[in-house]
């Protein structure tokens, strides 16, 4: 029997049990559709936190306070003597609460020159920046400014009223930032911007919460961060761009594990199912493929024609599972972009509010494409064994005998 007679008994014989089809090539479709929709989103989540931290540049090191103990303009002046060291920038940031907005906002002081350090680049939709004067401008973040539903809440030149503790401050904006995005450490979309001496002076302060180093180049980083781990001790947390790109990429790595381990299950189960099904499918052609054998049909011929009902049931459901994976993974963001705006947000090295449930872009990697597709195809075959085996060593006298 030719390939092609194989092909298309086969495909005739799933054709004949349309539902029982339908039903298993779904069960592998579930798998390959949590692969691709989970591992998207994590790969989405890794891609817009590197690109973030690739603006601050690879020549950066944050400094982070720990405890209540806050940097000092000494601290600062020491820092700007290490002969590696190439800039300075001392950020001070506190929790406010705005009237028009429930949750509480993030305040960052730091200067008009240092804007780039922070953000990278800074990218405006109305204003200006403000001055490096004592007084009060507010640069705002896109969320802050303008609601869900796109209405603007604040337009240039008009007040926003915050709140420290028990006193309510009122600061003209002097410019609206464009959408950054909100992943990880920088979360400009619902910060204020204001100038460092200003917020020193409101909170009679002397202290920074946050200071970054510039290196004059990469190959100075590790050295200085040593000299940074150093002075500070356990006063401070140090790391580099670097280091939390690589934390990054590995937790986002140990959680693509933990999905296709969970996808697993889903497989195993499909694979469960698709052993009964053949099992079943064997039992009711007995006497069918005892004609086969009495016309001539040899055994491995038996053997391939239940192997590629197998192949063609994992193609399909690879193939559905696929269309169905990018649907969700394109889907889920925007499912869960308004329950993330109502999560509590958690502070992040910078001192930002972070949400978890922040917008990003779902990536599906052409790598987790080839291991859903590879395993529903494995699965479907390795379950297809055992019935295709029975059925190619059945006896043909026998066969047709039985009812």
């Amino acid at each position: 029997m030719r390939i092609l007679d194989i092909v298309k008994l086969s495909w005739r014989q799933l054709r004949e049990r349309k539902l029982r089809s339908i039903l298993t090539v779904l069960a592998i479709a579930v798998g390959v559709t949590t692969i691709i929709a989970l591992s998207a989103q994590v790969e989405g989540v890794k891609e817009g936190i590197v690109q973030n931290l690739g603006k601050l540049g690879p020549d950066t090191i944050i400094i982070s306070s720990q405890g209540r103990a806050p940097f000092t303009d000494a601290d600062v002046l020491r820092l700007q003597g290490i002969p590696e060291v190439s800039r300075v920038t001392p950020i001070l940031i506190i929790n406010v609460r705005v009237t028009e907005l429930d949750d509480p906002i993030t305040l960052v002081g730091v200067s008009a020159s240092s804007l780039t350090e922070y953000l990278g680049e800074v990218r405006l939709l109305d204003g200006d920046i403000y001055k490096d004067t004592a007084s009060p401008q507010a640069l705002l973040g896109s969320k802050i400014a303008i609601d869900d539903a796109g209405q603007v809440r604040y337009r240039t030149g008009q007040p926003i009223i915050t709140q420290i503790g028990k006193t309510a401050i009122a600061m003209p904006v002097v410019g609206v930032l464009d959408t950054y995005g909100s992943l990880m450490m920088i979360q400009a979309d619902t910060s204020i911007f204001v100038p460092i001496d200003y917020v020193k002076a409101l909170t009679r302060s002397s202290g920074y919460t946050v200071i970054l180093v510039k290196a004059y180049g990469p190959e100075y980083v590790d050295q200085l961060t040593e000299i940074l781990g150093s002075i500070f001790g356990g006063r401070a947390t140090v790391l580099t761009v670097r280091q939390i790109t690589e934390i990054v990429n590995t937790v986002t790595g140990q959680i693509n594990i933990l999905l296709l381990g969970i996808a697993g299950t889903s497989f195993i189960a499909a694979g469960l199912g698709t052993f009964n099904i053949m099992m079943i499918s064997v039992l009711e052609r007995v006497r069918e493929i005892g004609i086969f054998k009495a016309i001539g049909i040899r055994d491995r011929e038996v053997l391939l024609l239940y192997m590629n009902q197998a192949l063609l049931l994992g193609l399909f459901g690879a193939g559905l599972g696929l269309g169905l994976g990018t649907l969700v993974a394109y889907a889920l963001p925007m499912a869960v972009e308004g329950f993330g705006q109502n999560m509590p947000q958690q502070r992040t090295m910078l001192g930002q509010g972070m949400n978890f449930m922040s917008s990003f872009t779902p990536i599906i990697g052409p790598l987790y494409v080839i291991v859903a597709t590879t395993m529903s195809i494995l699965i479907t075959l390795l379950s297809t064994v055992y019935p295709a085996w029975r059925a190619s060593k059945l006896n043909p006298v026998e066969a047709l005998r039985y009812e």
